[in-house]
């Protein structure tokens, strides 16, 4: 019984050794075919990686560029607040010159109606004093 019993440890030896074997030669196989996938990948990524780097660097001169016409029009708009705060003070001073002419246009009035009051006065004064005066004469 010894015998058989070493001999089927023997056997199953054999067999282990011999399913080691062939696993060993397929894993080898296995191992060969991903090498070559690796490669072929490798070789896939390396163009890629170079496009990636290309655009990564244009969305960079974009972003770039994005902030720069956003300045621009941060710039813009403070000069169109400047703008509109110098058309403010124009307006104001537009008012207050029209007002001055509103004044200067009242006191030119007033002066013309003292002027022509002024006129009539003396026109009256003066033909009355003519008037007197002939009377005088005629009672003379």
């Amino acid at each position: 019984m010894n015998t058989i019993l070493l001999g089927l440890i023997a056997l199953a030896f054999t067999a282990g050794v011999i399913i080691f074997i062939i696993v060993m030669i397929e894993l080898k196989g296995t191992i060969k075919e991903l090498k070559g996938l690796i490669r072929t990948t490798e070789g896939s990524l390396k163009p890629t990686l170079s496009e990636l780097q290309g655009t990564l660097r244009s969305v960079r001169e974009l972003t770039d560029n994005v902030n720069e016409v956003a300045e621009d029009v941060r710039i813009f708009s403070d000069s169109i607040k400047e703008v509109s705060e110098g058309v403010r003070t124009v307006s104001e001073s537009v008012k207050d010159v029209s007002a001055m002419v509103g004044d200067v246009s009242s006191l030119a009035r007033i002066e013309v109606s003292s002027v022509k009051a002024g006129i009539r006065a003396g026109v009256f004064a003066f033909l009355k004093s003519l008037s007197g005066q002939t009377r005088d004469r005629l009672k003379e």
